[in-house]
């Protein structure tokens, strides 16, 4: 995928960009707060210097990544966007809102994606027009280091668009983990129930 969009630009969205922009990808970043998608940027700008103090990513290939990350400040910019990826305040409401908003200005081939943690991507989709290409794309905190990736198949998801989300994180060095639409999905749900068994031991 050429251009990624990351809509929401707080700590998960910022961590988004990072970790596009490392594929190779054009991103286009938007937050409907004024200054956030700036310091988004800086942030990743900092990180990826701190990468080239320690040799492990040359200054021009930090330039390089820098010069991928377009800063947007309307929604209608999205136009030229493969995937949107979404990292708003968890609130169904708000995110089925942003998804209508998105199928009218988005080209009808691209990719939905939300990174809730908790709620359902079935209920996010709802009112979509074309809810077959609405997936989960769940990355978790600090993103450029955890590199486990949820890809969460909603109900009616379709296999095209899981494909192109399982190659698009095979392609990073992250690792993408196939879920169905259900609570905690797949890594909080075992966490919640790890932790718990560890207390009863305890």
């Amino acid at each position: 995928m050429q251009t990624v969009a990351v809509v929401g630009t707080g700590a998960m969205g910022r961590g988004i960009i990072q970790w596009a922009v490392g594929s190779g990808s054009q991103i286009l970043a938007y937050d409907q707060v004024s200054g956030s998608a700036e310091a988004a940027r800086d942030f990743v700008g900092a990180m990826l210097g701190r990468r080239v103090d320690k040799g492990q990513l040359t200054s021009e290939e930090r330039d390089a990544q820098m010069s991928r990350i377009h800063i947007i400040d309307d929604l209608t910019a999205l136009s030229s966007a493969d995937i949107v990826i979404e990292a708003v305040i968890e609130d169904v409401q708000v995110k089925r809102d942003l998804f209508q908003k998105f199928e009218a200005i988005i080209d009808p081939t691209a990719l939905l994606c939300t990174n809730t943690s908790s709620l359902s991507v079935t209920e996010i989709a709802f009112g979509c027009e074309h809810p077959e290409r609405v997936a989960g794309l769940h990355f978790f905190n600090p993103v450029p280091l955890m590199r486990v990736v949820e890809v969460i198949r909603a109900e009616r998801t379709a296999t095209f668009a899981i494909d192109k989300l399982l190659d698009l994180v095979k392609c990073t060095d992250h690792h993408p983990v196939l879920c169905t639409d259900s609570p905690g999905f797949v890594i909080n749900n075992a966490g919640r129930g790890l932790n718990t068994e560890g207390l009863r031991i305890v």
